[in-house]
């Protein structure tokens, strides 16, 4: 599908009743990559403006948090008011397992929670790099791990810590990536490359840091996928240098567009109803599309006030996430968490931390102070 072949309503958020009272507490744990929001924005500035996005360059493992909030609208998210499991190492990624135990990516390995924030297990692979999504298959004994450090889409196997599956854009139809050079996993594919005059890199992850590959040498940069639910063949993730949705058959490997038109860097890939939802992140948009993949609506947050202004026209949206209850709740980079209710056509605001770079939201059973753990 491309973003012409259906006309889809838009509906701009700021054009809804601003409406805290239409809002209840929300119970959620979120993870915060980095506590340098005000120097990220910057660097985006600085980024965008020379018409590359990503690092060009190696920098230091950002101290992120996983934290446990009630969200509240016009109530501030922060250390005062949010019960803190402990300090992480860019913790990207989340997913709730029972009795109040998660699994938190991390910048280069899986850990384990227990309810009191201690690490019962941590999972790690040679190609586990800059990880950001992970999500838990329908039998929660398997999870669907995104390494964009490597441009590889992971199964992991949380009982054994086997990797059951993985898919490496460089080895499927993405290679050489922007900067002409292709990539290669195995000796034997690298001299394969070199033997038909190519430019060619063989990837040695003990040779690099935890972030892997340069965001600027990756070839596609995946950054979120999820389960296909009607479909357990297949896997759907988004592809952050392209601006694509793709569709991956994982006993071939072999890949269909399913989505087009999204801006580079679109997060958030995930099923909704009987359809599914994208953030269109560069231009502060949610997609909802139907169960083939069909534009059927674009909900802006881009007009909303609050931005600071020496961002201009330029947005990060980082995802749009369901609720439940009818709500959504963006993860505005530039104005705090949106809680949107689109069919009553409300929203409200919960501001955090200015210093705090929110990346990932899920909603949570209740978390009284110290349920997860003391801040650490």
């Amino acid at each position: 599908m491309t973003e012409s072949t259906r006309i889809a309503t838009e509906i701009d958020v700021a054009s809804f009743r601003l409406a805290p009272e239409a809002f209840a507490p929300i119970d959620v744990v979120l993870a915060i990559k980095s506590q340098d929001q005000i120097d990220r924005r910057r660097r985006l500035i600085e980024a965008l403006r020379g018409g590359r996005i990503g690092r060009i360059e190696e920098r230091p493992i950002a101290e992120g948090l996983v934290v446990a909030a009630t969200l509240r609208p016009g109530q501030r998210v922060d250390r005062g008011s949010a019960a803190l499991v402990r300090t992480h190492r860019e913790p990207r990624g989340i997913a709730l397992l029972d009795g109040g135990a998660m699994l938190v990516a991390e910048i280069d390995r899986v850990l384990h929670l227990d309810a009191m924030g201690e690490i019962l297990r941590e999972y790690r692979h040679p190609l586990f790099g800059f990880l950001h999504s992970v999500e838990l298959s329908a039998d929660r004994r398997r999870a669907l791990v995104v390494s964009s450090g490597y441009d590889t889409v992971m199964e992991l196997d949380l009982g054994t810590g086997v990797i059951l599956w993985d898919w490496t854009s460089w080895e499927h139809g993405f290679n050489p990536g922007e900067d002409g050079i292709y990539l290669a996993r195995s000796d034997v594919r690298f001299r394969e490359l070199v033997e038909q005059g190519l430019p060619a890199r063989l990837v040695e992850p003990e040779r690099l840091g935890a972030h892997g590959l340069m965001t600027s040498a990756r070839t596609n940069h995946p950054n979120s996928a999820c389960y296909h639910p009607r479909d357990p063949g297949k896997v759907l993730a988004t592809l952050g240098h392209s601006g694509d949705v793709i569709e991956i058959e994982r006993q071939s490997g072999a890949w269909r567009r399913a989505v087009s038109g999204l801006a580079a860097m679109p997060h958030g890939i995930m099923a909704r109803d009987d359809g599914w939802l994208v953030t269109d992140t560069l231009r502060g948009a949610c997609w909802f599309l139907s169960a083939n993949f069909e534009l059927e609506q674009k909900l802006g947050f881009n007009r909303l006030p609050g931005k600071p202004a020496e961002l201009a026209e330029n947005e990060w949206l980082q995802s749009v996430n369901a609720l439940g209850d009818g709500v959504l709740l963006g993860l505005d980079a530039n104005r705090g968490l949106i809680l949107v209710r689109p069919a009553e056509r409300v929203y409200a605001v919960v501001p955090v931390d200015e210093q705090w770079c929110v990346h990932c939201c899920v909603s949570a059973v209740p978390h009284p102070r110290g349920t997860l753990g003391a801040s650490r």
